[in-house]
C-alpha cells in the first residue's frame, strides 16, 4: 500500500489537525518530495512536532522516512505517467507506397511546424533570454526522459562558452530537491519540458519560482505544468505522426540560443575557434542520426532503388 492510500485509509482516525495536514499531503503530493520541515510547518499551519505526530501515525518513524514514502510514490507515478508517449500506427507493416506517404506526410509536418515557429518567433525573445543568462553566476538545466536530450544539447554548448552549467536529471530526485534548496536569485532555471510532462514538475516549478530565480520553459504548449511559474517562455511545437515528440524544434531553438550567446560571448578571433571546438565533439551518433535523416529525404524523393556502399556510413 502507498503512502498515499494508507493516509486515506486512516483519515476517519485522525483529528481535525491531522485531516487538515491530511489533506495538504494528499493534494500536493509532488510538494512532500522537495519540502523541509519547516516549510511542511508553514504552508499546513502546524507545529512542527504536530508533523512530527501526524508522520507516526500513519506508520513512519521520522519526516524524512516520510519524505522517502512519498519519493516512492512518486517514482511510481514517474513510470506510469510521465514516460515519452507514442503513436505508432494500427497496420505496423504498411506496403512500401503506404510507408512513402507516410514519410512524406511525416516530412510535411514537420516542414509547416518549422514554418510556423520561424514565422512567430520572435528574435528579441531571444535577446532578453540571453541578456539574463549572461547576468546569471549560475545556471541549471532541469530536464526529463526524451527532454534531456535538447538539455544536454544546450548544457554541452553553454560549456563550451565558459557559462556555469549544471544539467539536473530530474528523475533524481534527491539531486533535484539539492539544486532546488540551493538556488537564489542569481541563478537562472532553465525547464526542458514536452509530453508526457513529469509528474512533479508543477511542484518543481513552484518552488523554483519561491528562490527567486530567473526561470525560463523551453515547451510545446502554454498548458505545460511549469509555465505559470515562469517569466521567459518559449514554445516549440513536437507532435509528430508517429513518436508523440520532435525534436526538430527544441533543437533549432537550442541552435538559436547557444548562437545569440556566442555572438555575444566570443569576440570574432575566437569564434573560429568554437566552431573547431564543437566539431571536435561531434559524436559518431550524431552523425549517425544525420545520415539517417538525410536518407529519409532521399527516400521520399522517390528512389527506390538506392544503394549505398558497406564503407558509406558518412559518404553524403
Amino acid at each position: 500500500m502507498n503512502i498515499l492510500d494508507r493516509i486515506k485509509e486512516l483519515y476517519p482516525q485522525f483529528t481535525r489537525k491531522q485531516k487538515s495536514i491530511a489533506d495538504y499531503m494528499t493534494s500536493n503530493p509532488g510538494d512532500i518530495c522537495y519540502i523541509t520541515l519547516a516549510q511542511l510547518s508553514h504552508n499546513t499551519s502546524s507545529s512542527e512536532l504536530t508533523l512530527l505526530r501526524f508522520c507516526q501515525k500513519v506508520g513512519c518513524n521520522s519526516f524524512l522516512e516520510l519524505k522517502d514514502e512519498f519519493r516512492n510514490y512518486t517514482q511510481h507515478m514517474i513510470q506510469k505517467v510521465s514516460a515519452s508517449d507514442y503513436n505508432i500506427p494500427t497496420n505496423t507493416c504498411p506496403n512500401e507506397s503506404e510507408k512513402a506517404a507516410l514519410l512524406l506526410n511525416i516530412c510535411n509536418t514537420e516542414i509547416k511546424a518549422a514554418s510556423d515557429f520561424f514565422s512567430t518567433l520572435n528574435p528579441n525573445d531571444i535577446a532578453n533570454i540571453c541578456k539574463t543568462i549572461k547576468e546569471k553566476k549560475r545556471i541549471f538545466i532541469f530536464a526529463h526522459d526524451i527532454s534531456k536530450i535538447p538539455g544536454e544539447f544546450l548544457a554541452f554548448r553553454m560549456r563550451l562558452l565558459f557559462l556555469n552549467v549544471s544539467l539536473v536529471d530530474l528523475e533524481d530526485i534527491a539531486d533535484t530537491q539539492k539544486q532546488l534548496e540551493s538556488l537564489n536569485e542569481d541563478d537562472m532555471v532553465i525547464f526542458f519540458s514536452f509530453p508526457k510532462y513529469y509528474f512533479p514538475m508543477e511542484s518543481i516549478a513552484k518552488k523554483a519560482e519561491k528562490s527567486c530565480a530567473s526561470i525560463l520553459t523551453i515547451t510545446d504548449d502554454h498548458s505545460s505544468p511549469a509555465v505559470p511559474f515562469s517569466q521567459y517562455i518559449l514554445i516549440c511545437q513536437t507532435k509528430t505522426e508517429i513518436f508523440y515528440n520532435s525534436l526538430t524544434l527544441p533543437i533549432a531553438m537550442v541552435n538559436l540560443i547557444s548562437s545569440y550567446l556566442a555572438m555575444d560571448l566570443l569576440p570574432p578571433a575566437k569564434r573560429q575557434d568554437f566552431m573547431e571546438e564543437s566539431l571536435s565533439h561531434f559524436s559518431e551518433i550524431q552523425i549517425a542520426i544525420l545520415a539517417g535523416s538525410l536518407l529519409i529525404l532521399i527516400t521520399i524523393q522517390g528512389s527506390n532503388n538506392l544503394w549505398f556502399p558497406e564503407d558509406s556510413r558518412y559518404c553524403f
